[in-house]
């Protein structure tokens, strides 16, 4: 194996937490492997007002969407979504979380690179 496909490797199996705030962390990768199995962890501090979390992975030519009811302070701090055949491109990954009026009250973005296997 050339050392930049186990540099590519290595990147795909990598997970950088990144945060808003203190409501909203979130566990992620940066680069993969196409078809991409994208699984974004969240970690939300338990509040009242917490209502939904939603994750969103977009690219010109692909979308995927999940939403996640909660129950404010009886709501698991952790929640795992997953996301299967993502294939090659930029993807905006965005984490919404919501109040019971859909206002947002955190909110996480970043890039993620789906790269083919050729």
């Amino acid at each position: 194996m050339k050392l930049s496909g186990f540099v590519l490797v290595l990147l795909a199996a990598t997970t950088i937490p990144i945060g808003a705030d203190e409501r909203l962390a979130v566990e992620a990768p940066t680069v993969m492997l196409a078809p991409g199995h994208l699984v974004v962890e969240t970690v939300i501090e338990p509040d009242p007002e917490n209502r939904a979390v939603q994750v969103t992975a977009e690219s010109p030519a692909f979308y995927r969407s999940s939403e996640l009811l909660l129950d404010g302070n009886a709501a698991p701090r952790r929640n795992r979504f997953e996301f299967t055949g993502l294939p090659p491109g930029s993807y905006d990954l965005r984490v919404t979380l919501l109040d019971a009026r859909g206002t947002p009250r955190a909110s996480v973005r970043r890039t993620l690179q789906v790269r083919s296997r050729a």
